[in-house]
């Protein structure tokens, strides 16, 4: 199988990288005049103060500077406030780009699964049959060992077990126990597997327990 490129979607996380690189220095821009800006707001009150108190004309440098950061500032408040906007316009055109690569990512995936499954499906149908084979092999045993033992247990007065208990299999076992291991498929065996991508402990434990 052919490696996914995902050509759409490095597009668009390069976008969404530089966009998050450049709204960061405008930030940090923003931060940075602001300061300035702040700073000769002070000097200018200060420089008007000063002015008053000592009869003089107020340095207009202090106020051209101040205007300047000012615009500056309001510059670059607004491409701040548009990087949002050029982002969202961008992805809007990527949209249909992603779910093309979406469909063709799933689409290159199904093969493999569908193998799966169909496996699954073969092993499930012959754990079945195993266990429909299972059951008329206990029932024919049964009925053969009340044949043969039957009557001449009675007749000497020996006590036998029900022969329908030997070799039992139940399906209404919730769980695997250390003392009675069985083949049969339990619920926390299954949620182990599903759930937590591995063997029960007793499972694995018991992988030979019935090989002759």
């Amino acid at each position: 199988m052919a490696l996914f490129k995902g050509d759409a979607i490095k597009r668009v996380n390069n976008l969404l990288d530089k966009g998050e690189k450049r709204r960061a220095k405008l930030e940090e821009k923003v931060a940075k005049l602001q300061e300035e800006q702040n700073a000769m707001q002070q000097a200018v009150m200060d420089d008007f103060n000063e002015s008053i108190l000592e009869d003089k004309e107020p340095n207009k440098r202090l106020t051209n500077d101040l205007n300047k950061v000012r615009e500056e500032l309001q510059s670059v408040q607004f491409l701040l406030s548009q990087i949002d906007a050029v982002i969202k316009s961008e992805l809007e055109k990527s949209k249909k780009d992603i779910e093309r690569e979406r469909n063709e990512f799933q689409h290159a995936k199904r093969e493999e699964f569908q193998q799966i499954f169909d496996e699954l499906n073969q092993v499930k149908i012959a754990y079945l049959e195993k266990l429909i084979e299972y059951r008329k092999k206990n029932s024919a045993y049964a009925d053969e060992h009340f044949r043969t033992f039957r009557d001449i247990s009675n007749r000497l007065g020996l006590r036998t077990d029900d022969p329908r208990e030997h070799y039992k299999l139940s399906i209404n076992m919730r769980y695997q126990r250390d003392e009675y291991y069985s083949p049969i498929l339990t619920p926390d065996e299954h949620r182990d597997a599903f759930i937590d991508n591995k063997l029960s402990y007793l499972t694995a434990k018991n992988k030979d327990k019935f090989k002759q």
